[in-house]
């Protein structure tokens, strides 16, 4: 059992997005939610400030500045230990694929962000982050 919620960072540019996903954590203890950022770019220059880095990191993969799927390429090299969510309403197999090859652990489709926490908990309580 884990002994503290799972340290997340959330980016999306949407607003409602963001907003949402505040409240979906706000609800629960699983979770401690770091801090929100509007892309990629924000994304990676809060993370070289921090003291204390997320263990989650769930991302948009179309933002301004710098989308999800070159952020997951740069946030890999830098910050290894950080497991990278995709988050996005595409289909683009090959965008995807990317993403994962760039880092990331799993691509969540924006339809069920509910769902979206349930499995990241479950992976992050199982171990199976890999």
């Amino acid at each position: 059992m884990r002994n503290h919620p799972i340290k997340l960072a959330f980016t999306d540019d949407s607003i409602f997005q963001q907003n949402m996903i505040q409240l979906l954590i706000e609800r629960d203890t699983v979770f401690d939610l770091f801090f929100i950022c509007g892309d990629g770019l924000d994304l990676i220059k809060r993370l070289e400030f921090e003291d204390e880095l997320p263990e989650v990191c769930i991302i948009d993969f179309h933002m301004p500045n710098m989308g999800g799927v070159a952020a997951a390429s740069e946030i890999s090299a830098r910050f290894p230990s950080i497991k990278l969510f995709g988050y996005t309403a595409t289909t683009d197999f090959c965008e995807i694929k990317e993403f994962k090859r760039n880092g990331g652990v799993h691509v969540f489709p924006k339809t069920n962000p509910t769902s979206m926490l349930e499995k990241i908990n479950s992976w992050t309580y199982n171990d199976d982050l890999c």
